[in-house]
Parts: C-alpha cells; structure tokens; sequence
C-alpha cells in the first residue's frame, strides 16, 4: 500500500511554515492549484482564495512570517482515493501576539500526487476573539 497524498503534503507544509523551505511543497503543488481558506481577509491577510502554485507559495510565507506553529493535533480525518478531509486544531503564536488555539477544517483533491484544490474553513468568531484578546458581545436577536 502506497503512503496517501495527504500525509506527503502534511509534511511538507509544516515544514515549509516551520523552517520556510517550500522546495517539498512546490513538488506537490499541481500548476494551477487552487487554494481557499474562508476567514477575515481583512484582519489575516493571507486568508482568501489564490490559484496557481506561485501565489500558494506566497501565501505559505506570508502564514510562516505572521505566526510560529507550535503544534497540530488531527481531531478527525477521512480519506479517499484522491482526497481527504480533516478537522485540525492549531496552536499558533502571532508574532507580535499571545498565544492562540484555533480550529480549522480542511477538504483537499488530489490528482497523480499532486494537490489541486484545498479549502479550509476556521472557526472565525473564537479567532478573532483570541486575536482581539476579548470577547465579542453581540447583541440579542429576537
């Protein structure tokens, strides 16, 4: 049995944010990937959709230069033939900030290898709370 796409790419991100080498994850970037992940574009600039291996370069190392990756815990994964879903927990230190735990789930397509399509969706309200360093009040709907 050969080893799944997913963990070859795992691998490689975690590298490329940790020690900002990109060589193993350019490998494994199909050409016009396309890569989204749902959040506050406007407070996390390097959250939104990009396409094309270059841009998902770029926002590896905007990710790597913002925040220090502490460790990932996997709280669920399926995987199929040619992809994978995973519900992730982060623990991140911005580097102008206190730390911060966040959930984020992920879908991925592969083909021959390679990762064509990833969208991530986080949970957003309790990101943004632990970046504010307070809680949200919102008001009571009726």
């Amino acid at each position: 049995m050969t080893e799944h796409s997913l963990w070859r790419f795992s691998r490689a991100i975690h590298h490329a944010l940790n020690e900002g080498q990109t060589d193993q994850l350019e490998e494994l970037l199909d050409d016009n990937v396309e890569w989204a992940i749902y959040g506050p574009i406007d407070m996390f600039a390097f959250l939104g959709a990009r396409r094309g291996k270059a841009a998902v370069i770029e926002v590896i190392k905007q990710i790597a230069k913002a925040v220090n990756l502490h460790r990932f815990d996997r709280e669920s994964i399926m995987l199929g033939e040619d992809s994978a879903a995973s519900l992730m927990r982060y623990s991140v230190t911005p580097k102008n900030g206190a730390p911060i735990s966040v959930r984020l789930a992920h879908f991925a397509q592969f083909k021959a290898g390679r990762l064509i399509s990833l969208r991530a969706v986080m949970d957003t309200f309790d990101l943004v709370e632990q970046t504010l360093g307070r809680h949200i009040h919102l008001p009571k709907i009726a």
